[in-house]
Formats: C-alpha cells, sequence, structure tokens
C-alpha cells in the first residue's frame, strides 16, 4: 500500500502498472480504483481498449462525452445499484470531476483501493502542461478520508513521463504538505530505439505545406500532424482533405460529438492523418503510428518528447518523427506564453472583483467570463477563462476563497 511517483516514459507500458493492481484488488476485495486523468480522449481510450483487446468490462469512465443515458449507467454500475449492469471497479474521471457533489456521494460509498494520477506533471508550475484543476486533488481526498473516518490514508500512485526534476520535486512537495505523504520514486528507461527524428528548415507557411504533402505521399501510414492553434487544426485538414488526403482536425474547443467520431476513426483505422493540438495523443494506444509530424513547435522539450512517442508504439514498426520549423515559430512561441502567464496584479484583480460580487452574500456563481469583466478585464483576453480560474486556485490555495 505504498504510494508512489513512476516516471516512464511514452509508450513504456504505463497503463498495465495500474491496470493489474486495480483489477486485483477489485477480485480480492470488491475495492474501487480511482483513475484520475486530464484528457476525455485518454480515458475513453483506455476504456475501450480494456473492454475490446482484453474483454475486460470492469472500467468505466464519467466525463463530458457522454450522454445523459450513459452518465447514468456508468454511476449505477460504480455504486452497483442496478443487478442488470455489471458492477465497474475501475474508474475514469478528470480532476475537475472532483467538484461534483454527485462524484462526491458515489465515491463516499465505495471502498477505495488507490487513487491513480495520470500524468503528474499537471501540478507544477514548472511543467507547461500546468493545470490548476490537479491543485484540488490532494484537499478532495484528504476530505474523503475524513469523511469514511478511516485511520489508514488511501495509497496513491502518480505517473508522468516528464523527468525533469523540478517538476518531481513539485509533486512531492504537494502530497507531503496535503497529505503528509511520502511518494517514493521509480524511474524506467525513456530509451526508444525505433525511432528516428530530423528537422526541417522551412522559410514560410507554403513550403511547410509542401513539405507535409512530401511526407505523407513518402509514407502511407497513420500519421498525427502537431500544430499550436486549434485553427490551424481545422484549416490544415481541410486543405489536406482539398488536395486528396483523408485528414480530420482534433482539438479541445470542437464539438463532443466530433471529437469523439474523429479519435475513433483514428483508433479504429478508417482514417490515417490526424491534424490535432496538444489536446489529442496523451496516452493514446493506437500502436502503428508510423509518423509524427510537428508543423509546429511544442511548448517544451518534454512535451515534444511526449508527442513524438505516440510514433512506433510497436517496437517493430519504424516512427518517423519530423519538426517542420522557421525561425518565426519561436517568437509565436513565446508570445503564446506570455499570454498564459498570470501574475500578481491580475490575481489581485480577480480577488477585488470576487469581493465587490459578494459584498452582500457569501456564495458566488458567476461565470469566469462575468469575473472578468469585473475585474476590468477586456472580453479578449486570451484564455480568459483558463486565467480567471488559475487566479481562483491560487486564491483558494492561500485560504482567501473556498
Amino acid at each position: 500500500n505504498k504510494s508512489l511517483l513512476a516516471v516512464f516514459p511514452t509508450g513504456g507500458g504505463k497503463s498495465i502498472t495500474f491496470q493489474i493492481p486495480a483489477l486485483m484488488a477489485a477480485d480480492n476485495a470488491k475495492a474501487l480504483t480511482v483513475i484520475i486523468s486530464p484528457l476525455q480522449s485518454l480515458m475513453k481510450d483506455q476504456v475501450d481498449n480494456l473492454e475490446k483487446k482484453h474483454g475486460i468490462t470492469e472500467a468505466v469512465t464519467i466525463n463530458g462525452l457522454l450522454n445523459p443515458v450513459e452518465r447514468q449507467q456508468a454511476f449505477e454500475r460504480v455504486a452497483g445499484q442496478n443487478p442488470e449492469l455489471a458492477l465497474a471497479n475501475i474508474l475514469y474521471i478528470s480532476p475537475e470531476s472532483l467538484r461534483s457533489v454527485s462524484i462526491q456521494k458515489l465515491l463516499i460509498n465505495r471502498k477505495i483501493a488507490r487513487f491513480v494520477i495520470d500524468e503528474a506533471h499537471c501540478f507544477s508550475s514548472w511543467g507547461q502542461d500546468f493545470r490548476v484543476d490537479y491543485l484540488y486533488i490532494g484537499d478532495f481526498i484528504k476530505k474523503l478520508q475524513e469523511r469514511k473516518g478511516l485511520k489508514d490514508k488511501i495509497p496513491v500512485s502518480c505517473f508522468t513521463a516528464t523527468a525533469k526534476q523540478k517538476v518531481i520535486e513539485d509533486i512531492q512537495a504537494y502530497f507531503k504538505a496535503k497529505l503528509d505523504m511520502d511518494l517514493e520514486v521509480f524511474r524506467a528507461n525513456a530509451s526508444r530505439t525505433n525511432l528516428q527524428y530530423k528537422v526541417f528548415n522551412k522559410d514560410d507557411e507554403e513550403q511547410k505545406y509542401a513539405e507535409v504533402r512530401r511526407l505523407l505521399e513518402a509514407r502511407n501510414c497513420p500519421t498525427i500532424i502537431y500544430v499550436s492553434r486549434t485553427k490551424r487544426a481545422f484549416k490544415l485538414a481541410e486543405r489536406l482533405c482539398q488536395d486528396g488526403f483523408d485528414a480530420r482536425p482534433y482539438h479541445g474547443k470542437m464539438d463532443k460529438e466530433e471529437k469523439t467520431a474523429n479519435q475513433n476513426a483514428f483508433i479504429d483505422g478508417e482514417l490515417d492523418i490526424m491534424v490535432a493540438t496538444s489536446a489529442f495523443g496523451m496516452g493514446v494506444d493506437k500502436s502503428n503510428v508510423g509518423m509524427v509530424i510537428h508543423y509546429d513547435i511544442s511548448d517544451s522539450l518534454e512535451n515534444y518528447v511526449q508527442e513524438a512517442g505516440r510514433a512506433g508504439r510497436d517496437e517493430n514498426i519504424n516512427g518517423d518523427c519530423y519538426v517542420l520549423f522557421n525561425e518565426d515559430d519561436l517568437d509565436k512561441h513565446f508570445i503564446l506564453l506570455n499570454q498564459t502567464k498570470l501574475g500578481q496584479k491580475e490575481i489581485n484583480q480577480i480577488w477585488k472583483a470576487i469581493k465587490d460580487l459578494t459584498k452582500t452574500r457569501n456564495n458566488l456563481s458567476n461565470s469566469a467570463l462575468e469575473i472578468a469583466r469585473k475585474a476590468g478585464w477586456d472580453d479578449s483576453v486570451a484564455e480568459i477563462e483558463t486565467r480567471v480560474t488559475t487566479a481562483i486556485a491560487a486564491l483558494e490555495d492561500a485560504g482567501y476563497v473556498k
């Protein structure tokens, strides 16, 4: 029952190291393993693979891609309320779901074997994928243990492919502070001998596109093309289709039905080319991806290693990893990074807005956009909802709001 932090490379067999113990805990004690994951595509893919490849039906996911009937069935399977539905002993949920009262009630009534936290680098402000929702996980586990009256702590397993030392220290410090828990660190070798890397210097967008066409024509295989912006994902996929390629976009702002359909088509082999932002691919298990093309550079070297690692997950396949680069990409990259930075001034503005909105009441039910406007922010501010949420998370962590 030790708690741990495992650093595994992309494609290193991470999932099996928590799925097998979860199935053993289910078999021995009818206990539930809760797997917290940042991406809906990852959760769906993991559950589908367990059933399709291994005939394991004990896993469910509760996320925004489900329709009301599917969501209700998932709740009933976890709760064991419906004798006509098989009991679920592995639950995949997103970190923001932990704030749901219905999820809290659901987990109180089940014996919890372990919390598994995937993509744990999202805890760290030093990681490019920092997610404010992750900062609530420790508080949730602590409250759950208290409400259950548990003497022993529920063990935690954290997994990440990011081996940056400062990120690992952040994760360890977080669990020590929140749950007085010492995470033992396990590291796996990150070497991938079946991947080949190459960078092409291109002067402009037309040269980049011509190179993409050449690469796609030279090797007919499942391919992921990574771009930095949602608009580019759509436009590049559209242009490839006009030129006779079967390509579809995938990004975080798409309609959920379209996202699911595009993901399923790619995983099932009906579609060979996915043009995507970083919202696609994290944990997606498709073993025969032969080529990963970075049309735009990644947020960080760690993210690049993860994204390029989608190629050649079958070690018998050689994966080609290409970067199409020009000097302007760096300027755009730093502009994007600066747009997402949040300073003390912005946090103070949000704090003042919240105080103004709660002058005559204790509770607040305004949208992020309403709070931003109250803070005097312009609607055109990039990633405005994320910035408001980040500010509120910082205030919550400091004890100013709850």
